[in-house]
């Protein structure tokens, strides 16, 4: 496959953006710009490209071998058609002329073997199906990158607090800080995972084979992007929040023998995030964290975890949204062989940026892998991103809290308690038993004493049914 088709695909996906953008009531004119120079960039780049690859037909046409000019690809296919002529080509029935429709969306592999690059609308239903999942990337900032490399300019100190001195009329002016400049590189990285694809499936209809890839692909884009936020290494791979703990965000770090209080959430908005503004700040934190915030209540038996419409978590606890992370990306976190329950508060979007290459790609073997041996399809997905700790560590707090010991100090003085209490009931018994016992033996002294009665004594005792 040339170059130039490559930049073909860039091109189209790139105006499905713009076309998306331009519909948009809130666009703003920074972003349509942008897009707008993309598009630019990369006709240029095609145009360039062009120009190179008839120079190579021409020197090659010189030398006596003949390279076959590409067929234009038709720009008249509907996207229904692109999905089912995909659908075919991943399962290995897509036609040399059907190929040659959807050539602007193939993309050329490190293996030369070639992939299919998931088209705009495509890309479409597989968002749609992740709106009903966990998505990171709404409260982190991404930024769409056409690169595979790149760096990005970051302040490391900060002005002064008390801003412009005062300055007398003819006197000189105070000089302010001179900021300090640093370059937070970003090399993007490639993830790819794969699934066996039985035949039962092959055989189905283009529709449905492409409704199982999309599914397949729109779950687990999520959870690359989660996993590798919160748990990245840094190292070949994106930098995770929690990795950092004990790094970059040590100074941001507390812990807690216990579960954290109602004073110990109003101190971190109102003290440790005084610099954040309140609507920004939301609470991160995996099942075990937000099971303790929804048992917090009031004064008067309400629960301060109520569900509010207005923030993108759905819910407001003193304000603030709860967003529960899946405790397989926001897991429980063992320093020095305790293990602490993570509340990470404040605004993610102004400490992580994701740099997203936008490009899912889809491939299949029945040769590579396992698949000769099984007799399947193997289908390959693939995307490129990277992910940095690169903005205000001021803009997060988080609490480490050892609930687990607190639990079990709870659990042992209500042992203790109930202990205690059995023992103290054991003694009352053991003075009733004692009681009993000596009213028993008064009866009996009582009874032996006067066993030998009279008959003039029972005629003389009262009967049941005397009469007054």
């Amino acid at each position: 496959m040339k170059k130039s088709d490559l930049i073909k695909g860039n091109i189209e996906n790139l105006r499905e953006e713009a076309k998306k953008l331009v519909n948009k009531t809130d666009a703003t004119i920074d972003e349509l710009e942008a897009i707008d120079n993309k598009i630019a960039a990369e006709e240029k780049k095609l145009e360039v490209q062009l120009k190179l690859e008839a120079k190579e037909r021409a020197a090659a046409s010189a030398e006596g071998t003949t390279i076959p000019t590409p067929t234009p690809s038709t720009t008249d296919v509907t996207d229904e058609e692109k999905q089912k002529i995909m659908a075919k080509a991943l399962v290995g029935k897509a036609s040399e002329e059907e190929l040659g429709k959807i050539s602007n969306l193939l993309q050329e592999g490190e293996d030369g073997k070639g992939g299919l690059l998931v088209p705009a609308d495509v890309r479409t239903k597989i968002i749609e199906l992740q709106r009903k999942r966990f998505d990171i990337r709404k409260f982190i900032n991404v930024e769409p990158t056409k690169v595979d490399k790149g760096s990005r300019p970051k302040e490391k100190n900060e002005p002064e607090a008390s801003g412009f001195a005062s300055v007398d009329e003819g006197k000189d002016i105070q000089a302010l800080y001179e900021p300090e400049i640093e370059n937070i590189e970003y090399a993007i990285r490639k993830y790819s995972g794969y699934i066996p694809v039985t035949n039962e499936l092959l055989e189905d209809s283009p529709e449905n084979i492409m409704a199982f890839v999309e599914r397949w692909m729109a779950k687990n884009e999520l959870n690359t992007y989660a996993y590798q936020v919160f748990n990245g290494t840094g190292a070949k791979s994106a930098e995770g929040i929690l990795n950092a703990l004990s790094g970059k965000l040590a100074t941001r770090v507390v812990k807690l023998a216990k579960a954290p209080t109602l004073k110990d959430f109003k101190d971190a908005f109102n003290i440790h995030l005084d610099d954040i503004t309140e609507d920004n700040i939301n609470i991160f934190t995996n099942g075990t964290g937000y099971s303790h915030i929804d048992g917090i209540e009031d004064a008067l038996g309400r629960p301060l975890l109520q569900p509010d419409v207005t923030k993108e978590t759905g819910n407001s606890f003193l304000g603030k949204g709860v967003v529960k992370v899946p405790t397989k990306f926001l897991k429980q976190v063992v320093l020095d062989g305790v293990t602490y329950t993570p509340y990470i508060i404040g605004n993610l979007e102004q400490l992580y940026t994701m740099y997203d290459r936008q490009d899912l790609i889809v491939e299949s073997t029945k040769i590579g892998g396992t698949a000769w041996r099984t007799g399947t399809t193997e289908i390959k997905g693939t995307f490129r991103f990277d992910g940095k700790i690169n903005g205000d560590i001021k803009s997060v707090y988080i609490i480490l809290a050892n609930q687990e010991a607190a639990q079990a100090s709870q659990s042992y003085s209500r042992a203790n308690n109930e202990v205690g209490i059995t023992l103290a009931l054991k003694e009352v018994v053991k003075d009733n038993r004692q009681a009993m016992e000596k009213l028993t033996e008064t009866l009996v002294n009582v009874l032996e004493t006067n066993k030998e009665v009279t008959p003039e004594v029972v005629e003389k005792a009262p009967t049941k049914n005397a009469t007054k």
